[in-house]
């Protein structure tokens, strides 16, 4: 069964939007520091950079629900590599709901709910979870971004974006560490991914996969 047309512009057309707001969330986290370690300066820290734990966990919000019908029409290249394309629009979807819970962990750093104060030790726990979270995606977008560019290479999205996704998802090995690279390293594996999004989308506009 073949894709329609109408539907791989669709799919092209969130990705690249979603490789837009992934970028601009990229440019919000990247001037913040590694979090300090004294409670007065973590909860200082926190403040400062409130506004850029709000944007950034918005823009995640509505980038990553971008993401879904881009794997719906990648999953239209199952017939060529079933294996592999299975493999890999499972592995995307996995990274949405973890994407979520990194979105509730940023919105729970940046708004208040309820009132309810949190101390150093219970920001440090969130803070924990959030850099655990973007470890696991990173490595998760790594394996993905690999797998399913081994297809693409193949078919009629081109070996250009096939080839440029393999150099990506090696990068993203680079973005699981964090708190091992500075944030322009860490910035330049996101920007990386953000612009393989943008290339395939604008592959996938008008093509028909099977």
């Amino acid at each position: 069964m073949k894709t329609s047309n109408s539907f791989s512009t669709f799919g092209g057309i969130a990705l690249i939007v979603s490789g837009v707001l992934f970028l601009a969330q990229s440019l919000f986290l990247l001037p913040v520091p590694g979090p300090p370690l004294a409670d007065s300066d973590l909860l200082s820290w926190l403040q400062d950079w409130k506004l850029h734990f709000a944007m950034a966990d918005e823009l995640l919000f509505f980038a990553t629900l971008g993401v879904i019908p881009s794997i719906i029409v990648l999953y239209r290249l199952a017939k060529t590599a079933q294996a592999q394309t299975l493999l890999a629009c499972g592995i995307m979807a996995i990274i949405l709901p973890v994407n979520m819970v990194i979105v509730v962990i940023l919105g729970r750093l940046a708004y208040p709910v309820y009132g309810i104060e949190l101390d150093a030790e219970s920001y440090r726990l969130l803070l924990s979870l959030y850099y655990g979270g973007v470890h696991t995606v990173a490595l998760l977008w790594s394996a993905a971004v690999i797998l399913i560019c081994f297809v693409i290479r193949k078919s009629p999205l081109g070996k250009t974006v096939a080839y440029f996704g393999f150099a990506a998802g090696i990068l993203q090995l680079v973005g699981a560490y964090p708190w091992l690279f500075n944030n322009v390293t860490i910035f330049v594996a996101q920007l990386m991914l953000c612009v393989w999004f943008v290339m395939l989308g604008i592959r996938m506009i008008g093509r028909r996969l099977e």
